[in-house]
């Protein structure tokens, strides 16, 4: 029955239109980028999604907790908008909306939350005499350009932890190879970043102020390369900066003691309860009274047993005893070094070993 009457239908509409096939053309909507890029978690944020075919535009699809919707406008075919309640709790990091149309569902754009007001990048602020004076502990939110460096002034006592994080490729607007930098007050760098492993093709460094004085943080495209796409969000502040993390995870639901290495003011050491059900936006950030590290570190989340290597790991009568399944947790901290673990196994099983170095930020 719901074949023939299709096949009418097609029919008559053939008739009508003088013999020519008909075509119905979709209005799907397109989202390009949401603006601002980020936000201040415990505040309420006014974004615009700018695109096309938005006019009939119906509500904003949030995918993670921690974000709603308090109002939402369109405001013409190519731009809507919308009030972002921000929780105090919420998740930092990635979080991802969609655009729902009376015709269709957008693309999937990003926004990022952090724990630090926000405020924007001003003009001129392209030389290092020239610099926008800013307070520590803020997000800076601006744009490189073709040729372009913005420098950023912050007053330091001697002493301090000063920590710089740059939110640019990871935007996912287009690619942009971040490079940033500090400077003392006669432009000599005393920390650089340019690739960082935790952060992909994203920068960040920390130093320990050898003086009281002006320092000056530099962001730029790595080789000079910007454009009016290379939007970025530059943490400045006094967070602490750990190159790695130990053990790279735990079971769903468990208090974790994690050790954070690297920070120029020593190892942290910060118990942490995982989460109920992880996923791959699972992170643990170290946290200080004088700041909490904004990307943190992904952490794998699994139901399995887990064990932690030991000195004796370095030869194989000294290895970890471990259950399969199971998970351990290890460090290579010298060049060379092995270290060895041991599980019971019976014939005729097959096992599936991965390791998660690289993947978990190392």
């Amino acid at each position: 029955m719901n074949v023939r009457i299709s096949a009418i239908w097609f029919s008559l509409c053939t008739l009508c239109l003088g013999g020519e096939t008909p075509f119905v053309y979709s209005a799907s909507p397109s989202v390009g980028v949401v603006l601002p890029r980020g936000g201040q978690r415990g505040t309420d944020v006014t974004v615009t999604f700018n695109g096309g075919n938005l006019s009939d535009a119906q509500e904003v699809l949030v995918y993670y907790p921690g974000i709603t919707v308090s109002k939402f406008e369109v405001v013409n075919n190519n731009q809507a908008k919308a009030t972002l309640k921000i929780a105090p709790d919420c998740r930092l990091g990635e979080h991802g909306f969609r655009l729902r149309t009376a015709t269709g569902i957008s693309e999937f754009r990003t926004f990022w939350v952090g724990a630090m007001p926000v405020i924007d990048e001003k003009e001129p602020n392209n030389a290092f005499d020239t610099p926008q004076a800013i307070p520590l502990n803020v997000t800076v939110q601006g744009v490189v350009r073709s040729e372009q460096v913005d420098y950023f002034q912050v007053e330091c006592k001697k002493g301090l932890r000063l920590s710089v994080e740059v939110e640019g490729q990871r935007l996912g607007h287009t690619f942009f190879d971040t490079y940033v930098a500090i400077l003392d007050a006669k432009r000599f760098e005393i920390a650089t970043s340019d690739d960082n492993p935790n952060l992909g093709q994203d920068s960040s460094c920390s130093v320990v102020i050898p003086n009281d004085g002006k320092y000056v943080v530099q962001v730029r495209e790595t080789a000079f390369q910007g454009n009016d796409s290379c939007l970025y969000r530059l943490h400045i502040g006094t967070f602490p900066v750990p190159k790695a993390i130990f053990p790279a995870g735990g079971k769903p639901g468990e208090e974790v003691e994690f050790r954070f290495a690297g920070d120029p003011l020593g190892e942290l050491k910060q118990k942490v309860k995982l989460p109920a059900k992880g996923d791959a936006l699972t992170r643990v950030h170290a946290t200080t009274p004088e700041g909490i590290h904004p990307a943190g570190f992904r952490v794998r989340v699994a139901d399995l047993a887990n064990v932690l290597d030991t000195p004796a790991a370095f030869e194989p009568k000294g290895a970890v005893v471990m259950a399969a399944p199971g998970a351990v947790n290890g460090v290579i901290s010298k060049p060379n070094e092995t270290k060895y673990h041991r599980f019971v196994a019976k014939k005729g099983q097959v096992f599936d070993l991965t390791m998660y170095g690289r993947k978990a930020g190392s």
